[in-house]
C-alpha cells in the first residue's frame, strides 16, 4: 500500500497541514496509474475507468 495526497503537496501553501482527509491507501498500481498523466486522476476517476473495462 502507499499513501497518495489527493491535494497535491505541489500545490499547497506554506504553512499548510496535511490531514488525515487529505490522504488516501491505494495500491502501487494504482497509485502509479493515477499519477500516469496530467492532470493527474482523482480516485473517483480511476474506479470509474476501471469499471468501465469490466
Amino acid at each position: 500500500m502507499e499513501c497518495h495526497h489527493t491535494v497535491p503537496v505541489s500545490e499547497m501553501k506554506p504553512g499548510d497541514k496535511t490531514k488525515l482527509s487529505d490522504l488516501a491507501l491505494v495500491c502501487a498500481n494504482c497509485h502509479r496509474m493515477i499519477h500516469a498523466k496530467r492532470p493527474w486522476l482523482s480516485i473517483q476517476e480511476l474506479v470509474g475507468l476501471i469499471k468501465k473495462q469490466h
